[in-house]
């Protein structure tokens, strides 16, 4: 169990130590605080689940992406379809994050194939890279964040004390997250709160180790299940990797999923 005992912590391991929002958790303990795609990724996590954008699944068993992409993850991400349905309210990068998913799909319903493909026209790339500049802003100015300094956390892109300590308190957080024991012993308490958690998880790449050991009993788990935010992860990164001018030092960092280049044709 990681090493930890369960006694070591009490009811509180299971809240998040702060309201960070999704992206902002994701930038501040990456290696290089830096603005990647799963920003954008966890912000449409975070709209699947509070039902914002609809996800129909045609799949009941679980699936996993390995190190490179195969026909069979072509496959499900066919079966894996998203459809706007946003009302009420948002955010200014939320309401980016949807349109830019009905730019570059040119619909409000869609499956993630048929958003592979896209991926790969430079001219929806293009437009992908515009619409991503003006969604990093929109995070940017939501938060108070330049790319170095954010809050009393972090100045000149470091950690400050009072950061380095938010980061210990957001590992053990990271922790109760992937151990059956502490997750057993403090479960969540709903089934909104077991979808955050798992959203949460993803901040850390860790959102299937979390999903086994949690119900998996909503769009968004299931989403997970499917392993849905690496598969728009690669989608992403491959739109950024197909822009047909590529700028320096534009503050976009291209993650770890660059090696997952969607092939031609599919």
């Amino acid at each position: 169990m990681l090493g930890l005992s369960k006694n070591q912590y009490d009811e509180n391991i299971k809240n998040p130590p702060t309201d960070d929002t999704y992206p902002m958790v994701s930038i501040l303990f990456a290696k290089d605080n830096g603005m990647g795609v799963n920003a954008l990724s966890l912000t449409i996590l975070d709209l699947i689940n509070k039902d914002q954008i609809r996800c129909d699944i045609e799949m009941e068993e679980s699936h996993e992406v390995g190190k490179k992409l195969t026909p069979r993850d072509m496959e499900v991400m066919k079966k894996i379809t998203l459809r706007i349905a946003n009302k009420g309210e948002l955010k200014t990068s939320e309401t980016l994050a949807i349109n830019l998913l009905k730019n570059m799909n040119k619909n409000k319903k869609f499956n993630l194939k048929a958003m592979a493909k896209q991926s790969g026209n430079s001219s929806v790339a293009d437009k992908f890279e515009r619409d991503f500049r003006e969604f990093t802003k929109a995070i940017e100015k939501e938060n108070g964040f330049d790319g170095k300094n954010y809050e009393d956390v972090l100045k000149d892109a470091k950690l400050t004390s009072k950061g380095k300590e938010i980061k210990k308190q957001w590992k053990n957080f990271q922790d109760y997250l992937k151990s059956k024991d502490l997750t057993e012993k403090y479960p969540p308490e709903s089934v909104l709160e077991n979808s955050q958690q798992v959203i949460y998880a993803a901040c850390f790449d860790i959102e299937k180790d979390a999903l086994k050991i949690r119900e998996n009993n909503t769009q968004l788990t299931d989403f997970i299940d499917k392993d849905g935010y690496k598969l728009l992860n690669i989608i992403f990164n491959n739109a950024l990797l197909n822009v047909s001018k590529k700028s320096k030092g534009d503050g976009i960092f291209y993650g770890v999923n660059d090696k997952y280049t969607i092939p031609g044709g599919i």
